[in-house]
């Protein structure tokens, strides 16, 4: 009889517990929900700021200005839309926004967690590396969105990735698609418009190419910092001769970047 009721309240709580995880509410959805709204008014608030700021940088000129001597007017909703998907922070907002969207509707993809998270960390030193000296402006002096889109983010990154299950080792190349698809949305802002991203991911030189190195040099090194916090109590990391011997392409391929870096100077 005792057996019988254990069981039953053992039933009693596995169905309880597959109906929360089936439910549209659940112990994350505070977060889903905040994450959200602070993505969505960060996207806005961007947005907002490239259709009718006036202020130039070095790779937009609302008001006319000189791109290296030649004369720059971004004053079409054209020439400001592709300046705004050109940047690589922006973009990985969007995707950011989309995860944590359908996480919220409960529809949220490990997968995709794991090609867009190494890309925000990645943003953000960069961010604070190349581009956050030049302002000469500490911390708290940041606008909303800057703010957040370089480093509130990192928070929101590794408070879903302690949740997130698994992560393999086959798993930490599939953030290089979104690398590819920034890159095509650079060149397309410079068909257009003639002015490199930044003024600094100049893609018809050395240079340029050594950032976007460099760049996913970064990338993998968070991805692989991902798949060890989730693998630091297993032997050898959870890595076997057979799990590398599956990985030797992506292998020879980081070897040949570095290799770039190193000995291919213009």
């Amino acid at each position: 009889m005792y057996n019988k009721t254990t069981l039953l309240l053992k039933n009693f709580q596995e169905n309880i517990q597959n109906r929360v995880k089936e439910s549209f509410i659940n112990e994350r959805t505070p977060f889903y929900m905040i994450s959200t709204i602070f993505l969505f008014i960060t996207i806005i608030l961007s947005f907002l700021s490239a259709i009718y700021g006036k202020e130039n940088f070095s790779d937009f000129f609302p008001n006319e200005g000189y791109y290296y001597d030649k004369k720059i007017h971004d004053n079409t909703i054209v020439d400001k839309l592709c300046w705004y998907f050109s940047q690589i922070t922006h973009h990985t907002i969007i995707l950011l926004f989309f995860y944590f969207f359908l996480a919220l509707i409960n529809r949220k993809s490990e997968q995709y967690f794991k090609m867009i998270a190494p890309l925000g960390l990645t943003i953000s030193v960069l961010y604070f590396t190349l581009l956050f000296p030049k302002q000469k402006l500490k911390l708290h002096q940041l606008s909303f969105y800057n703010f957040f889109s370089h480093f509130a983010i990192i928070f929101l990154i590794f408070g879903e990735f302690i949740y997130i299950k698994d992560y393999t080792f086959k798993e930490t190349t599939h953030c290089f698609i979104f690398i590819l698809t920034c890159l095509c949305a650079i060149f397309i802002n410079y068909t257009l418009r003639n002015v490199w991203s930044y003024n600094l991911v100049k893609l018809d030189r050395y240079k340029g190419w050594n950032l976007v190195s460099k760049t996913i040099l970064l990338m993998y090194f968070f991805s692989f910092l991902f798949y060890f916090f989730k693998y630091k109590n297993k032997k050898n990391y959870g890595l076997s001769f057979k799990e590398i011997k599956k990985s030797s392409y992506f292998i020879k391929n980081i070897v040949a970047i570095i290799w770039f870096l190193f000995f291919f100077k213009k």
